[in-house]
């Protein structure tokens, strides 16, 4: 089980080969992530760059955040810069970068691509992947759904695969710019102990939709907590495990410092 120090918070900004440690810089920022293929955007504000560090800030530029306490910090971010705005606020000069966790994959499609009687799904997915471009993290499927009659793939590869995934009864992301295709439910996730006492904040609210039942859940921010990690939650309204959704890491030098997140019941 993971042991954690939630004392003194650290936040750091990458972009290419400059760092914006929040040591030196006022920074704060969200930074979702969810179980579908389409990426999510993240925006990060940065005060009183310099002009020449402004224009240094340009589209597709590489960027990380790593984020956590004094001896605990690790990735919450991996994406490309899509846009930097500069507006003045009082005496203040604030840069809000957009960060993208993938390339833009809306654009990514295919038009009339014809698989065989009794291909297998597992086959189109991988085909359909190569399409996208980005590297496979995890690949486990529920069942390997077979198309006796065959498949025609038309339209936006996110869209084919989040459905032919969904034949399999599993789910398909993007985080930190790979491809996840996965049980939201099973894998090789670290297991995280979360209480009052490891950060959790408040009471887990219980939620129910179409198909899943859980909790929304709010912490101290972790670094570790993200699509498909595995919670061992303990608290006065619910104890037991979880399995992550979605959410959001927000973080600033001297206000939020929290992850929240939607985690489904086994």
């Amino acid at each position: 089980m993971i042991q954690v120090n939630n004392f003194g918070r650290v936040i750091e900004v990458i972009v290419d080969d400059m760092l914006f440690s929040s040591v030196d810089y006022a920074v704060e920022g969200t930074v979702p992530f969810d179980n579908d293929p389409l990426p999510n955007e993240s925006e990060i504000k940065l005060w009183n760059l310099s002009p020449e560090t402004i224009s240094l800030l340009t589209r597709n530029s590489i960027v990380g955040i790593n984020a956590g306490y004094k001896g605990d910090i690790g990735l919450i971010l991996h994406g490309r810069l899509s846009k930097a705005v500069t507006k003045p606020q009082g005496v203040d000069l604030i840069t809000t970068i957009y960060v993208m966790d993938s390339e833009d994959l809306s654009k990514r499609k295919v038009t009339d691509v014809a698989y065989a009687e009794g291909t297998l799904a597992s086959y189109i997915l991988k085909d359909m992947a190569a399409q996208l471009g980005l590297p496979i993290a995890q690949f486990d499927l529920n069942r390997d759904y077979r198309y006796e009659e065959g498949y025609t793939a038309s339209g936006k590869v996110t869209d084919i695969i989040t459905k032919i995934a969904k034949d399999c009864g599993t789910s398909a992301y993007v985080n930190k710019g790979k491809l996840y295709i996965r049980n939201l439910r099973r894998g090789a996730d670290d297991v995280f102990a979360l209480s009052p006492q490891t950060g959790l904040i408040g009471s887990p609210e219980p939620f129910e939709d179409e198909h899943f039942k859980g909790y929304s859940i709010k912490s101290q921010l972790q670094y570790r907590i993200t699509t498909a990690s595995v919670i061992d939650l303990s608290s006065k309204q619910f104890s037991g495990r979880v399995h992550v959704r979605r959410g959001s890491h927000h973080f600033s030098r001297t206000g939020n410092f929290t992850t929240e997140v939607e985690a489904i019941l086994p």
